[in-house]
């Protein structure tokens, strides 16, 4: 019988393949007990954040102020990690990721330290959208961000598709702390199937939404569950790394 140590490193493993970000995984046990690692944030990006009226039809595209450092034990890339991006809105669902390893719902490509994204089809007319990416080693919840997030909305009028995502705020789905890392803790009141979204009534953020993704760590009464599992009314304590939920316990 394997130890829940074990189960835990592979429930991650199990999440973060399909992310493409296998790597980090390596990372992390180094990063874990490690001072910061230095902070790469966005500079600009293409639509700007906030902006009410991008092309729909063209890419979007971040500059980052730098992807890579010299560190100790060599140069380290940020572009695998950066590349492993998280986007909602029109016909993608919350946390759909865009990957230069697998291509899921796009391609990412790098011109020195600017990135350009190419989602698998064009972006919809008159719609919300919201992309963001965190590196996975920010060491702890105190480090600098580590990544970054645009939020922009599309010029036109929207399709009339009745999609769960058109009627919830981007705005207010929660992905961690600046550094993409956090915990919070609270009871659930809502939990939107359609979405795979929990609202949890938090005692010091008083209201979140977050993202269930596929491959999460549910710990139910000391078993290993799945957000089946989870009801109105429970307590958790969920915790946050690279802008994405991955452990929910509850006692």
């Amino acid at each position: 019988m394997r130890s829940l140590s074990a189960v835990f490193e592979i429930a991650l493993y199990k999440m973060f393949a399909t992310s493409g970000v296998i790597a980090t995984l390596l990372l992390m046990s180094l990063s874990a007990y490690a001072a910061c690692l230095p902070a790469v944030r966005i500079v600009s990006s293409q639509p700007a954040d906030q902006s009410k009226d991008a092309d729909p039809a063209s890419p979007i595209t971040i500059t980052w102020d730098k992807t890579v450092y010299a560190l100790p034990a060599g140069t380290h890339d940020y572009k695998p990690m950066l590349g492993s991006i998280n986007m909602a809105g029109g016909r993608y669902g919350l946390g759909t990721l865009l990957t230069t390893e697998w291509g899921v719902g796009g391609q990412v490509a790098w011109d020195g330290d600017k990135e350009t994204i190419t989602p698998e089809a064009p972006l919809e007319p008159g719609t919300q959208y919201k992309v963001w990416t965190y590196v996975y080693t920010s060491g702890s919840e105190v480090c600098p961000a580590n990544g970054g997030e645009i939020g922009f909305v599309t010029a036109g009028s929207p399709p009339e598709d009745n999609r769960p995502i058109r009627k919830f705020d981007l705005t207010t789905l929660y992905h961690g702390n600046e550094a993409g890392s956090g915990k919070i803790e609270g009871e659930i009141t809502a939990i939107d199937n359609d979405l795979h979204v929990i609202t949890v009534k938090e005692g010091m953020l008083k209201k979140v939404s977050v993202a269930l993704y596929e491959g999460i760590m549910v710990m139910k009464g000391g078993n290993l569950g799945s957000p089946s599992d989870l009801k109105v009314g429970d307590a958790i304590k969920g915790e946050f790394m690279g802008g994405r939920l991955y452990m929910i316990t509850v006692p």
